[in-house]
């Protein structure tokens, strides 16, 4: 698995994710509450527990359709 960190978004989403390895979209949605926040991955790299990570950056919300 591969660790990222979202950046950006609402306070109560934990920012750090693992995808499975080898994948790193350019776009990942994350459904939390009742919507899907959007992130893009960005060149940037931070610490997550001593490992260097990809940052994801938060870009927008959308809400769940009925």
């Amino acid at each position: 698995m591969t660790t990222i960190l979202l950046a950006g978004g609402p306070a109560s989403l934990d920012p750090v994710r693992t995808l499975p390895d080898g994948h790193l979209p350019p776009r990942l949605s994350v459904d939390h509450r009742s919507g899907h926040e959007h992130f893009e991955r960005t060149d940037g790299r931070d610490v997550v527990r001593g490992e260097l990570v990809r940052v994801f950056r938060w870009s927008y919300r959308t809400a769940i359709a009925e």
